[in-house]
């Protein structure tokens, strides 16, 4: 679908000429799913650097696991995209150089350590996936979304189902009965903050969800 901007009153005619598109059902300027360059509109996006815009389609990887704690299989998700954008600085070597772009990603990618979903995917996932939730880690020190056991509701660390060769999300041979990557609706783009660009999404098929 469409990003939602936060263009104030006075820029309205400006954001027009660059492409936005006004949504009469929300009352807000959108970018359109056919405008690629996000740069035009980064005045009206508010988020921190090395955030990302997810296009459509939105996606979510589905697997199990055996619980570190009372050993019974469960599932396990993390959200993941074929096309997004995220933000980074300019010029990453000069520490200086607070200019930022938004950088279309080259490659599929599964988010993990996630610190921030937009309401709309909080939503789905506690509709359909309540275990995904946020979730305070001793490891990390930290909270962020992750996975708990739907038996005995302890955290199944990002650490181990990302990292780790032959966990969830980081399988040594993919295989996509045990590894499988759905597609779900949104109404808008949603911005997700978190790790991304892993390897371990290389061996993964996405080609469904290309277009």
């Amino acid at each position: 679908m469409s990003y939602i901007l936060n263009v104030p009153y006075a820029d309205k005619d400006e954001a027009k000429e660059l492409g936005a598109f006004w949504a009469a059902a929300i009352k807000k300027w959108v970018i359109p799913d056919h405008v690629n360059d996000l740069n035009r509109f980064q005045k009206w996006i508010s988020v921190e650097p090395y955030s990302c815009i997810v296009r459509k389609p939105y996606l979510l990887a589905i697997s199990t696991r055996e619980c570190w704690k009372c050993a019974k299989e469960i599932p396990v998700v993390a959200p993941g995209a074929v096309n997004y954008y995220y933000l980074n600085y300019a010029d990453e070597n000069n520490p200086d150089d607070n200019d930022l772009v938004w950088v279309k990603g080259e490659e599929p990618t599964l988010f993990s350590d996630v610190e921030h979903l937009d309401q709309a995917v909080i939503d789905h996932l506690i509709e359909h996936y309540p275990f995904y939730k946020y979730t305070y880690s001793k490891f990390i020190n930290a909270s962020y979304w992750a996975n708990n056991c739907k038996y005995c509701g302890v955290l199944q660390g990002d650490n181990y189902l990302h990292e780790e060769p032959g966990g969830s999300f980081c399988p040594t041979i993919y295989d996509p009965v045990d590894l499988k990557i759905i597609s779900f609706d949104l109404e808008y783009d949603p911005i997700i903050r978190g790790s991304y660009g892993g390897s371990q999404s290389e061996d993964m098929d996405f080609s469904a969800f290309f277009r």
